[in-house]
């Protein structure tokens, strides 16, 4: 069985992406980029862009660098930007699990659907805070297991299917953030089943 982050939702099917899985991503992620304190001149890091649902809700007074391992994602994303305006935006190929950023070099952090679909989620939030400058902000929006266990159980017994469409439903918020030199200062359900969350955590200093 392929991992999740090479399931052909993100390969060869990526122009079918937005109009599968965009219209239930996009309001909740520029819902929560729109609640952020951003201030001019701040630089953001968003990690696995994909078509680049989220791209026009970020301020145009901050500097984004959007980052996905999919050339065809991407190339998707890089056609929404042109012509519309986005010039504090740059987009360029990259693994999350692996950053080539110095430590400490952005004021915001952020990753939508994302974190169950890397094949090493604790990794992927090691090098979120890594690049986070203290004081700065990582955000994470995701459906993560739940805590209770009857409902992680019954999550598992659809992670066979899901995997094959790209993400797991084994992955619970603690397995990511337990650990962390951060202070979580906001964690709460965007939807009424409680599995899709939004996460925003302050690196210590």
């Amino acid at each position: 069985m392929s991992e999740p982050h090479q399931s052909r939702v993100y390969s060869d099917l990526s122009y079918l992406y937005d109009s599968i899985f965009g219209r239930a991503f996009v309001d909740h992620e520029q819902q929560v980029i729109e609640s952020l304190s951003f201030r001019p001149g701040q630089q953001v890091l968003e990690l696995g862009v994909g078509t680049g649902i989220s791209l026009g809700a970020y301020p145009p007074y901050v500097r984004v660098i959007g980052i996905d391992p999919s050339d065809d994602m991407l190339a998707h994303a890089i056609a929404k930007l042109q012509g519309n305006g986005t010039g504090h935006i740059e987009l360029r190929k990259g693994d999350a699990q692996q950053l080539d950023f110095p430590d400490n070099s952005f004021d915001w952090v952020t990753s939508f659907h994302v974190m169950t679909v890397v094949p090493q989620p604790r990794r992927m939030m090691d090098e979120m805070v890594r690049v986070c400058k203290p004081g700065g902000r990582v955000v994470l929006v995701s459906h993560f297991a739940s805590p209770k266990p009857l409902l992680y159980f019954m999550g598992t017994m659809v992670n066979p299917l899901t995997k094959l469409l790209g993400w797991t439903t084994r992955l619970r918020a603690a397995d990511v953030l337990d650990g962390q030199p951060i202070t979580v200062e906001r964690q709460e359900p965007l939807t009424r089943l409680s599995i899709h969350y939004a996460i925003v955590a302050r690196k210590d200093s």
